[in-house]
């Protein structure tokens, strides 16, 4: 793969097309950030630059023939499926989901109760926007000059947002998982891993080949996600730091609401 070489510009055009999503997620956080959790939105930009990277770097050793940057339309299915689910969604949300879970043992893990913070879905988000970063950056980067405008509004609206809704789907099951044995747990995690792989390569399945139909639908499964991640929100991180500290279940909170 062609090493490019990125300049201040080329950074700065990559931040804002996370920006809108990094204030929207920060603002979301329903008290103030204490110390200890901006130190680990701080650490998750750079774990999720630091996991770009690491696939920028592995990729063209494990599939010499590919181009990260996939620009051509891949005719065949198991082509296709190949490169959404395996090149993309594994190894991506591998390295994604690994330093969300170091990161939140590490700033966001109550020991004593065995229980994960509600900090630890915005830690979550924060690695998806760092890994977004780099990524649009070097999508931005590679294109040609008519098109970094449009390019730039992908990444930002499509992109951008759906790294986001993965992770913080992946968020809302650490959360969830407060309620499982330990044993129970891992399963349960290793499930929301498999559910992220499986977001991951449906979306990328969908939009690869360029067709229309494929981009609505990929847009209508994410409309739906989004709805998903909100109501989890509002139970598992709103409701938990709000209403006495104790998670509300799904069902309860929702005929509270009504």
């Amino acid at each position: 793969m062609k090493e490019i070489e990125l300049t201040l510009l080329d950074y700065l055009i990559g931040s804002l097309s996370v920006l809108p999503w990094g204030i929207v997620l920060w603002k979301s956080f329903p008290k103030k950030l204490s110390r200890n959790a901006q130190i680990g939105i701080v650490m998750a930009l750079l774990l999720g630059w630091v996991s770009t990277v690491l696939i920028l770097w592995l990729h063209p050793v494990i599939w010499p023939q590919t181009d990260f940057v996939t620009k051509k339309k891949v005719s065949m299915l198991t082509q296709t499926a190949h490169l959404a689910f395996i090149q993309a969604g594994m190894m991506e949300e591998s390295f994604k989901i690994l330093f969300i879970l170091l990161l939140s043992f590490a700033l966001s893990f109550d020991f004593k109760t065995k229980s994960f913070l509600p900090e630890s879905a915005l830690f979550a988000g924060f690695v998806a926007m760092g890994f977004s970063f780099i990524e649009n950056t070097h999508y931005i980067v590679r294109e040609v000059s008519e098109r970094k405008l449009d390019i730039f509004l992908a990444r930002t609206i499509h992109s951008s947002n759906i790294h986001l809704l993965i992770n913080l789907c992946f968020g809302m099951f650490l959360l969830k998982s407060n309620s499982k044995e330990v044993g129970e747990k891992v399963r349960y995690l290793f499930f929301a891993f498999l559910l992220a792989v499986l977001q991951h390569g449906v979306v990328d399945f969908l939009l690869i080949p360029g067709a229309s139909f494929g981009q609505w639908v990929a847009s209508a499964m994410f409309v739906g996600i989004w709805v998903w991640v909100v109501r989890d929100w509002r139970v598992y991180v709103t409701a938990y730091l709000l209403d006495k500290k104790t998670l509300i279940p799904a069902s309860e909170y929702s005929s509270q609401s009504t």
